[in-house]
């Protein structure tokens, strides 16, 4: 059995290495690297070109041999393969850690390492390639056999799936639980918090009344239209560029603010405040709808212990400026 590109490629391009030209020694070597593959190919040849996966057989070089499966992930022909590097087929951010990960596979680092990069392709389209590396036991020339596997669409998935988990279905704003986890990188149980780290809570003012009047459908816009703004807004904010816009209730809303102390965490809390008055949500026949927002704000104190009790101040800043008046904001 003949594997197309395999022994063909290795007996009429390895006197051809400008690196063996010289080296008598390096073209022993890589004869014995050849005589391998070519012992090999009567067993795997149509195993190898079979496989739904790709596998690159990969000196320090370059490609000696690619089947069909690493050709088609490449957007090249396995002949077109042979003779080039992986690394002319990786993003360039990429580069530095494959030519690390390939180094250590190709100086006998025990067992496999696994890697994932981006390919970019010819007709400009970039896929995420994940890769096993594992130096083959023969003699010669080190030789890796890479195994490369198109993991584009799962990435793409648990992408998907993972924004689901952190986001609030309805306003697309961070949801309670992930809120949770991201105050808990900052602040946590017997914590000694490195920075400042404030809150202020949102409660849109007299939503029941909105729902009542223009129906449900228009208060899920109102909701829709004030995460609009913060993710607007959020990139403004100076000294707060880690802040984070979370919904943790029916109309209640949270912006978690590192870095951020007592007084600019007040200047952030009547800035939105204001903002919000400037919102309009359109209906079909009652005209634009127009609200406020009453705030309330925080900040991280050793005698808080942990989130739940920063926001609970946030929370009770919250209500004291619903009893003076709404629209508001009040430190806690």
């Amino acid at each position: 059995m003949q594997l197309a590109g395999y022994p063909a490629f290795l007996e009429t391009r390895l006197d051809s290495f400008d690196l063996f030209e010289e080296d008598s020694t390096g073209l022993d070597e890589a004869r014995q690297t050849q005589q391998q593959l070519v012992d090999s190919q009567e067993r795997l040849g149509a195993v190898l070109e079979a496989l739904p996966v790709g596998l690159l057989i990969h000196t320090a070089q370059g490609i000696l041999y690619a089947n069909a499966a690493a050709a088609m992930l490449l957007q090249t022909s396995a002949n077109a393969l042979s003779g080039h590097h992986l690394l002319d087929y990786l993003g360039a951010e990429d580069a530095p850690a494959a030519n690390s990960a390939l180094s250590r596979a190709l100086s006998g680092e025990r067992g496999t390492h696994t890697a994932e990069f981006v390919v970019e392709r010819r007709d400009g389209t970039r896929r995420v390639a994940g890769l096993i590396l594992g130096r083959l036991p023969w003699a010669g020339n080190p030789v890796l056999q890479i195994i490369l596997q198109d993991v584009t669409d799962q990435k793409h998935a648990e992408a998907s799936l993972r924004q689901l988990t952190i986001t609030d279905e309805l306003t697309g704003a961070y949801n309670r639980r992930h809120a949770v986890y991201e105050a808990g990188l900052y602040i946590g149980e017997g914590s000694d918090a490195a920075l400042p780290f404030s809150v202020v809570m949102i409660d849109i003012d007299h939503f029941k009344r909105i729902n009542d009047k223009f129906g449900h459908g228009t208060g899920d816009e109102v909701l829709i239209a004030l995460t609009r703004l913060m993710h607007d807004l959020l990139p403004t904010f100076r000294d707060a560029n880690s802040a984070m816009f979370a919904r943790i209730g029916g109309e209640e809303f949270v912006i978690l603010l590192p870095g951020v102390g007592p007084h600019r965490a007040m200047d952030i809390a009547e800035r939105v405040r204001e903002a919000i008055k400037s919102v309009r949500v359109a209906t079909n026949d009652a005209g634009d709808v127009r609200f406020t927002a009453s705030l309330g704000t925080a900040t991280f104190q050793k005698t808080d212990h942990d989130f739940q009790g920063v926001l609970k101040r946030a929370d009770s800043a919250l209500y004291a400026a619903k009893q003076s008046g709404r629209d508001r904001v009040v430190a806690g």
